[in-house]
């Protein structure tokens, strides 16, 4: 059986193709048809192609002159500039050159008539492709500039001044780059602060659709700053990569560190792939007072802020961003980006002057089409090591830009952003404020380290229309900084006097917690829990935010001696959560004693039913939600009910014993309200 399957594949087979240029180039289907009477021998498998019309399918372009080594470290007394420099222009001259050899090796595109219906690549042969190898080393480096214009493939002007549909220039180029690590420094050759060591892209006509290049592949190449990234040493004043106005492109394995800058820039980039990158001790904006981020998706505009094109269908799988002030930035303009498997570590010491994740923030006030869609997060990690909190407050990891939805046509459809299966971590001690923003669903998310300060905002700061969707949240006793500790014992650092444990904040309409697991601090060596609120109600929450589905431990159980509470309110003259918040009866527990305040008013928040301290007099119930129904008796003696905001059968004083329970229901209407006796 094996001796004939290699002797049918030996033997020659008709083939009653032929060449793709011949056939475009004459009478179509007639010329297929006559092609299809005669029998043209295949050639064998590998062999070279038999017509100067069809090139070999893998050009290899090497890269030749590149200066290996580093001519000196900083930090030291040895600093060369000038023999730096001299390195850096000779392998800038060098990898140029590859570059440019490498476009000169594909194919110009047809002319109209000749190509192909759709799809006009520049290399238009099925399978074409080059291959730039740079030989593995370090090396000093000014810039590498991977531009593709028109005149770099022999195109008669851009599509824009040839009258001419190109269609796409599909250059079908894989930088092999194992090994290869580029360092960058400032100095007087390179022309601009925040400038690219890397660049990939068609210059020319961002933001126009114009000359889009498409299919570059770039693999293992690792780009760094001179300098020492983690101490108080140089950090270039550089960016690593940019890719703009592109599209099909891969980075894969790719290793960006140390530059004050940005670390990664895609600008109006489609349909590509970022996977197995690391990008490291970028943004740091605690040096440079930016706010750049390591890994930035941004969209091309114009004078105005209209968005002519953006970033849209990008997939970041397996990728590591860490020890950088800012993280991810996905403008208001990007769409349809997928995170797979990636991870997000701020790291100790690190501080950010905004969040580190920041999607679609901040909004475009004069364009309710202009935001984020689309944007989803799978089995992803998110680490804050530090909690600063300066005077104008510490900053939640993640902000979600807020908008109001338009409705109606495509155009104005609503954000949409998801976390699912994503955990949310802090090292022992030390807490974070994980979320601001609305339109976003978390679904089996874990959130660990949940804690504030005095001076921020809750834990969850949440809009219009956030989903919590079966989600546990750890909160711990007090918050430490992360900054004082000694890092290098694992000391968590100081705490902060002022902790507290406020964990979800409703200030829009339609958020929702739904089957939550929350774990409160326990009573441990006489050590009190930071205080806080489960659920505070903002000054002007919207309607039919929902908590539902929670059944507390019994050691963090809100109401409890030191313990949480459950519910409270910006609006100082606010008593009850009317139809801004339901949450639903608690269970898990007993019916708890409840005893009035001063003012004869007792919050029931949570429950359905409860026994009233004996003897005592009722004014109010506060806290109530709705339509929400409560029972309540009396505990061991009678207890007595007074008209006002109680509505009562009787309409006068109402005395009930031991035996009689009563039934109240709270009625919202308008900015008034009252309990109702059933």
């Amino acid at each position: 059986m094996y001796a004939l399957a290699f002797y049918l594949r030996a033997v020659p087979i008709a083939d009653s193709s032929i060449p793709r240029r011949r056939f475009l180039g004459s009478a179509g289907a007639g010329v297929a048809i006559a092609a299809v009477s005669s029998v043209v021998p295949a050639p064998a498998a590998h062999a070279s192609p038999p017509s100067e019309d069809v090139p070999d399918r893998t050009t290899m372009i090497a890269v030749t002159g590149l200066m290996l080594g580093i001519p000196f470290v900083t930090g030291t007394s040895q600093l060369d500039v000038a023999e730096y420099a001299r390195r850096a222009a000779i392998n800038t001259t060098a990898l140029n050159d590859a570059w440019t050899r490498a476009l000169a090796a594909l194919r110009v595109v047809p002319a109209p008539t000749t190509s192909p219906a759709s799809g006009n690549s520049v290399n238009w042969i099925e399978n074409a492709s080059v291959v730039i190898r740079v030989p593995a080393g370090f090396y000093a480096i000014d810039s590498w500039d991977m531009s593709v214009r028109a005149a770099d493939l022999h195109l008669p002007g851009s599509e824009r001044d040839a009258g001419v549909q190109y269609g796409e220039w599909s250059v079908r180029i894989t930088v092999e780059a194992d090994g290869v690590v580029l360092v960058a420094k400032d100095h007087p050759s390179v022309a601009s602060t925040g400038t690219a060591v890397v660049y990939l892209g068609s210059p020319d006509s961002p933001g126009q659709g114009y000359d889009l290049l498409k299919r570059v592949t770039i693999r293992g190449l690792s780009i760094q700053s001179d300098g020492h990234p983690i101490q108080g040493f140089y950090v270039a004043n550089r960016s690593g990569l940019t890719v703009e106005h592109a599209q099909e492109i891969r980075l894969e394995r790719l290793s960006i560190f140390g530059f004050a800058d940005e670390g990664l820039r895609l600008v109006g980039v489609m349909d590509s792939t970022i996977e197995a990158t690391f990008i490291g001790w970028c943004a740091r904006a605690s040096r440079t007072g930016s706010t750049a981020y390591a890994l930035s998706l941004l969209s091309h505009r114009d004078a105005s802020g209209g968005l002519l094109d953006n970033c849209n269908a990008i997939r970041i799988i397996d990728t590591h961003v860490e020890f950088c002030d800012h993280e991810l930035l996905l403008d208001r303009g990007t769409r349809h980006v997928e995170v797979i498997g990636s991870k997000f570590e701020h790291g100790w010491g690190t501080t950010s002057v905004t969040s580190p994740i920041s999607i679609g923030y901040p909004p475009n006030a004069a364009s309710s089409a202009d935001r984020v869609r689309e944007i989803s997060f799978t089995s992803c990690m998110f680490v804050q090591n530090t909690y600063d909190s300066p005077a104008e407050g510490h900053p939640s990891h993640v902000v979600v830009g807020e908008l109001t939805y338009g409705g109606g046509e495509a155009e104005f459809a609503k954000t949409a952003v998801t976390f699912a299966a994503c955990h949310f971590s802090v090292p022992d001690g030390v807490g974070e404020r994980w979320f601001t923003g609305g339109d976003t669903t978390f679904i089996g998310c874990d959130f660990g380290g949940c804690g504030t300060t005095a001076r921020d905002p809750a834990c969850f700061d949440l809009a219009n229309d956030v989903t919590f969707d079966d989600c546990r949240f750890s909160v711990i006793r007090r918050i430490h900084d992360g900054l004082t500790g000694n890092t290098a014992n694992g000391a968590a650092g100081s705490a902060i006097a002022d902790s507290r444990a406020d964990l979800f904040r409703f200030r829009g309409g339609a958020s929702r917690v739904l089957n939550p697991v929350i774990y409160f601090p326990p009573p441990a060596d006489g050590r009190a829990a930071a205080p806080g609120i489960l659920a505070t109600v903002g000054r002007n929450a919207g309607d039919a935010n929902r908590i539902v589905g929670w059944h507390p431990a019994n050691y963090g159980l809100p109401g409890w001696s030191g313990n949480i509470a459950i519910v409270g309110y910006e609006d100082a003259d606010r008593r009850q959560l009317g139809t801004s918040l339901v949450i639903e009866a608690l269970t898990g527990s007993s019916s708890p004693v409840l005893s009035p305040d001063q003012d004869g008013r007792v919050s029931i928040c949570g429950w359905e039913q409860v026994r009233l301290e004996g003897g005592r007099s009722y004014r109010s119930f506060t806290d109530g939600f709705a339509g929400q129904i409560i029972r309540v008796v009396a505990n061991d003696s009678p207890i007595t009910f007074e008209p006002g905001e109680l509505v009562l059968r009787s309409g006068a004083t109402t005395v009930a014993g031991t035996s009689e329970m009563s039934s109240f229901v709270f009625y919202a209407y308008g900015s008034a309200a009252a309990w109702f006796q059933i």
